[in-house]
Order: structure tokens, then C-alpha cells, then sequence
């Protein structure tokens, strides 16, 4: 069965030849990755960990090409960000909000959002067709949610939405505009040879959503299922990223129609593996799983080979999930050893084959 194959058979809750497998890492890990493997490319590398998918961003996905190296840069969206340290490498941390004190609905409108070219789609399908033996991923920008906690700042929006009701549904509705352009763009022209497609829009802390399941009704809701059911019309699978404690939310995101959701963090309240596939593995494929938290970055190659086989014994059963990590991004804390444990152990235990 192809990489591509099997994934697919995941969605579609079917057992294949073996649990399909995803990866995703901050760039420190990456670099590390290909020093312990001796690998100079992503596909080297990818073959080592037996990872099925392949995942494409869009150039310019965060910022133009023209805040490349800088240490303070803004984005396409306008919101500014500074490059900052940690003990294992660098994040870029938010600095402004543009619309943090603006709050009439005149400022939404008069503020510069991406124009039609912000986002270069036109390197997708050559990639994908490099790439088709894997389940190729394509991202086309953040959620409407996400990209507005930056533009407003966190705490504004969240009174937006309980005080300024009619400015956070022009503010929601504004972004959607625009995202739902860069969908359209990303199917009806770069389409072609996408399985799935991608978006996050983190609604969770790790215990419990960050509103109430009635504003995630209200706000998020309807762009959600516009967006999946432009993504089902062209026949592709709409992957939705929310890290935390989703499991409140987890009726209406599929009663949106999502298909896939990532990264599953079982160390979040609500979030035991046993209890997600008893009541939701029949309607939504889990992606994702593996601690980041404790067991992957703290414990034995043993461990971490024990609690692969414990997800997949769980999650996996009659299909429906993805392995990979649960924090979407394997940190440099890591040892390099846990992280060949994770990935052997998942292309070796075969308990249904």
C-alpha cells in the first residue's frame, strides 16, 4: 500500500497494512534529525521515519518576502512580531496588535488586510506531483479565530465577542473574506494533486475551550463549516488543528463536517484516547497523539515505544488515525533516540496486519 493509500484509508476509518504516520518539528530538530541520520534532504529524511504525508505551504505564509531576517518583522495581516530566544532556539513572539484600541467597526474596515497576491500558491502542484506517492497536505492560511486573537489581541477579543458583538462579527466576517479567497485560489488554480487540506485555529487551552461552546457557535461555527464545505466540493479531506482541551467542542466541529483533527493532546482535560475513539472514532479520524509533554521529551526509547503501541492499540482499531505528535511541532527537548523510537515502533507494530 503507498503512503498516500494508507493515510486516505484513515479517514475513511479502514484498517491498512500499518498505522499511517505523520511528522512535523521546530527547525532545530529538523537539523539535529539529519546529523543523527546523516540525511541532507527532507525526503531522506522523511524515508528514515516512514512518514506517509507531505505537507505544502504557500509562500508568503506568514510574512512577505520583504521581513525575511529581520528581527522584528510585520506580518501579511499587519500584526508585528520579534524574533526571541529560548534555551532551544527562537520563536517569534507577537509585539502589536494593529487593532488593539481601535474599536469601531470603521477600523476594521479601513485597515490594510493581504491583497489578492499576498499568498504564492503557484509552487503547490509541482511539489505535490514530486510527491505523490505520500498524502500531500496543502495550507492555505490560519483560521478566521486565530488570525483575529493577533489582530485584536486575546483579551480585546474575548470581550469583543461577549460586548462588542456586532464589531466581532464584522472583524470574523472580514478575515473569512479574505481566507476564503485564498481557499478558492488554492483549489480552483494550485489544486491538483492535494489530499487534504489544512487550517489551524486554536480555540483551547489545556483545560477547556477559551470561550463558551455558545460563542464558538456564534463566531466560529459558520465560517468553519463554509470552509470545509468548499474543501468537500472539490473531493479533498479538510484537516482542522486545534492544540488543548477540544473535547467540548469536538459535536460541533463535527457536525461542521471536519474530517480529521490534529494534534490530539491526550494530556489535556477531556482528551484520553480511550474515551475520544468511544465517542467521537466513528465521525472524525484522530491525527496526532504522541506526548510531547512528558513522555516523548522526558522518557525511556522504551516508554515512548510503549505508548506508540498503546495509541495505535486504542486510536487505531478499525482505522481512523494518523500517528504523530501530539503538539504538531517535536521540540528540541526531545532526545533524538526517543523520537527513532516513535517513528520504528510505529512502522513496525502491525497488531491488525
Amino acid at each position: 500500500m503507498t503512503s498516500k493509500g494508507r493515510v486516505l484509508s484513515a479517514v475513511g476509518h479502514r484498517v491498512s497494512d500499518r498505522t499511517p504516520i505523520t511528522f512535523d518539528a521546530e527547525k532545530e530538530v529538523y537539523e539535529a534529525l539529519h546529523t543523527y541520520y546523516g540525511t541532507e534532504s527532507k525526503e531522506e529524511l522523511f524515508d528514515c521515519l516512514h512518514v506517509d504525508t507531505w505537507m505544502i505551504l504557500p509562500g508568503n505564509f506568514i510574512y512577505p518576502l520583504s521581513e525575511e531576517g529581520r528581527i522584528e518583522k510585520t506580518s501579511i495581516w499587519g500584526y508585528r512580531t520579534r524574533t526571541t530566544a529560548y534555551s532551544g532556539g527562537t520563536y517569534d513572539e507577537l509585539v502589536e496588535s494593529p487593532l488593539a484600541g481601535k474599536d469601531t467597526i470603521h477600523d476594521i474596515d479601513r485597515h490594510r488586510w493581504p491583497g489578492d497576491d499576498a499568498l504564492d500558491f503557484s509552487h503547490i502542484p509541482g511539489e505535490a506531483a514530486g510527491h505523490a506517492d505520500r498524502a500531500i497536505i496543502g495550507v492555505f492560511t490560519w483560521g478566521s479565530y486565530f488570525i483575529a486573537t493577533f489582530m485584536r489581541g486575546m483579551e480585546n477579543l474575548f470581550v469583543d465577542f461577549s460586548l462588542r458583538r456586532a464589531y466581532a462579527h464584522r472583524l470574523i466576517d472580514t478575515i473569512t473574506e479574505r481566507i476564503l479567497f485564498f481557499l478558492d485560489k488554492l483549489l480552483d488554480r494550485y489544486g491538483e494533486g492535494i489530499d487534504i487540506v489544512y487550517m489551524a485555529d486554536d480555540y483551547c487551552s489545556q483545560l477547556g475551550p477559551l470561550f463558551s461552546p455558545d460563542m464558538f457557535r456564534e463566531f466560529v461555527v459558520p465560517y468553519l463549516g463554509e470552509v470545509v464545505d468548499r474543501v468537500h466540493r472539490k473531493n479533498k479531506v479538510f484537516l482542522l488543528h486545534v492544540c488543548g482541551a477540544v473535547r467540548p467542542l469536538l459535536p460541533m466541529i463535527i457536525e461542521a463536517g471536519v474530517d480529521m483533527l490534529e494534534p490530539v493532546q491526550i494530556r489535556a482535560k477531556g482528551m484520553e484516547p480511550a474515551g475520544l475513539k468511544r465517542d467521537f472514532g466513528k465521525d472524525i479520524c484522530f491525527y496526532g497523539g504522541v506526548d510531547l509533554q512528558e513522555v516523548l521529551c522526558t522518557g525511556s526509547p522504551e516508554r515512548v515505544s510503549d505508548e506508540v503501541k498503546r495509541l495505535i492499540d486504542i486510536l487505531g482499531r478499525e482505522g481512523g488515525y494518523v500517528l504523530g505528535p501530539g503538539h504538531t511541532y517535536i521540540q528540541p527537548d526531545a532526545p533524538l533516540e526517543n523520537i527513532e523510537a516513535m517513528y520504528e515502533t510505529a512502522h513496525l507494530y502491525r497488531p491488525w496486519s
